[in-house]
């Protein structure tokens, strides 16, 4: 299969003529020629981080000519020609050279057949890789076809060499483009679809082998990234990161937040030579953060917030960002995943006194909750069940009501049967149990080991059986300890091995 593809925008035929333009000092002048667009007008379009941003507007005159023009140059990057003609639009590369010709014939036709381009020479270079590309393409195609519907042996080998062929020659023309380019955008271009190759010694190797594949996971985790420069702005604008990124921390890694947030932390690292890809990079990582499914993801978000929010170094948060930022944060400082649960100071049902750290037990759940609170009303006698199932294996749960009205919580206790839960509340509030503990949405669940370490939060009752079934149950004495989440399968070896 050919390494590499290649956005259809772009694939024009190009026209080896000097472009008479009128030159903007310093800045950017694109002509645009499409006579089928006379009177209509079209958008210059630019990629950042995966989203198309619109850059300039134009409205072609009546013999379908105009020119978009500003005395400030382009960053540079991916571009597209939007003409907004059955949603159609071209991609092209602006780089250092920014006096371009574009010419659409036809759009009904094929982009190879209408789009041509002139002028700046990275931009007539990129569409000539778009054609090349797309030749080989069709060719690829063609032999697929072959090796599929052949059922002469022979035949069917040669259109193997002929692919092989066809894949070394797409790579010589990435590595000469590459090189011929480097420091330039296209060079930037060509680069970004390169991917990293398994020295020798990792590709001939027994797949069975464990030491074997965590030689190979290794490395293609340490070298998926090698032909990106993420200190360069650039590579932000062509429409290719933002999948590498994705591709990296959902199928490439080990889907493990102790595996994920140091690499997080190491790709902004690498993003700090540019204040601009400092910033998308570190906007990038805390989004995922935040969004991920994978319990314990908030270890990520906290590492980030003390490293550059807290210390001055996100130069881009203003003071509302800031108040979200902490204000999250705050949530997440002192209950992620493997720190000690806080011994909170509280009172039982009874009157006495008690703390959390009294209960010697091999998994103790604490479970905040409110009687009105829709959540807690269907999960409490959840977890109850549960607790039925284990609790003469070493469990039990502190039940901690976060009102001050003792009938409702008497009337709760009742209701949902929780006399033989260890029951207990904070009327004087002298527990600071909020800080503590992420409390801002009930039910708060938060599963505590032997040692009152953190191993799950925010989990629901099928998870939690899940995780008591495992470690009361299941677990052998010699197993490791798994971070249980109800849509992550923990210690599985990593989806995809990205390096060729």
């Amino acid at each position: 299969m050919l390494a590499v593809s290649v956005s259809a925008m772009g694939k024009g035929k190009v026209v080896n003529q000097k472009s008479s333009l009128p030159v903007q000092a310093n800045g950017y002048n694109i002509s645009v020629r499409a006579a089928q667009l006379a009177d209509k007008t079209i958008f210059l379009g630019s990629y950042i981080n995966g989203k198309i941003f619109s850059v300039d507007t134009l409205r072609l005159n009546h013999e379908g000519k105009g020119l978009f023009s500003k005395k400030k140059k382009l960053p540079e990057g991916l571009y597209m020609l939007y003409v907004n003609e059955r949603s159609r639009y071209y991609e092209f590369l602006v780089g250092d050279e920014q006096n371009i010709g574009l010419a659409l014939s036809d759009t009904t036709k094929g982009i190879i057949e209408c789009f041509t381009a002139t002028g700046a020479e990275q931009t007539v270079e990129f569409v000539n890789f778009g054609r090349f590309m797309t030749e080989k393409r069709i060719k690829q195609n063609q032999l697929i076809k072959q090796v599929k519907n052949s059922t002469d042996e022979k035949a069917k080998k040669e259109a193997e060499n002929a692919m092989n062929a066809l894949n070394k020659e797409v790579e010589a023309k990435q590595i000469e483009l590459a090189e011929k380019y480097k420091g330039k955008m296209l060079g930037v271009f060509i680069n970004a679809l390169i991917p990293p190759k398994f020295p020798k010694e990792l590709i001939d190797g027994d797949s069975k082998d464990e030491k074997f594949q965590m030689a190979r996971y290794q490395y293609a985790k340490n070298h998926f990234f090698d032909n990106y420069d993420l200190s360069d702005p650039r590579v932000w604008r062509i429409n290719m990161l933002n999948d590498k990124l994705n591709t990296f921390f959902n199928r490439q890694l080990i889907q493990l937040p102790d595996s994920i947030a140091p690499e997080g932390i190491k790709l902004i690292e690498r993003s700090m030579g540019d204040s601009t890809a400092f910033n998308l990079m570190t906007n990038y990582v805390i989004s995922y953060s935040v969004e991920s499914k994978l319990m314990g993801m908030d270890k990520l978000f906290a590492n980030i917030t003390e490293r550059y929010y807290l210390t001055g170094k996100a130069f881009w948060a203003d003071s509302t960002l800031m108040t979200n930022i902490i204000n999250e944060y705050n949530k997440v400082r002192f209950n992620q995943i493997g720190m000690k649960g806080q011994n909170l100071p509280l009172v039982k049902y009874n009157g006495k006194k008690f703390n959390i750290y009294d209960l010697d037990k091999k998994f103790t759940l604490v479970y905040f909750y409110e009687p009105t609170c829709g959540h807690c009303q269907m999960t409490t006698p959840k977890i109850h069940d549960v607790y039925e199932k284990y609790k003469d294996k070493g469990f039990e749960v502190v039940a901690i009501y976060l009102m001050t009205d003792k009938e409702e919580w008497t009337e709760f206790i009742e209701k949902n049967k929780l006399q033989d839960w260890t029951n207990a509340w904070d009327p004087d509030r002298e527990s600071y149990y909020w800080t503590f503990y992420d409390t801002s949405t009930t039910p708060g669940v938060y599963l505590l080991d032997k040692d009152k370490k953190i191993v799950a939060k925010k989990i629901d009752a099928e998870s939690l059986d899940r995780i008591l079934n495992y470690e009361l149950n299941e677990r052998k004495e010699n197993d490791k300890p798994r971070q249980a989440h109800a849509k992550v399968a923990e210690y599985e070896t990593p989806i995809d091995v990205q390096v060729q």
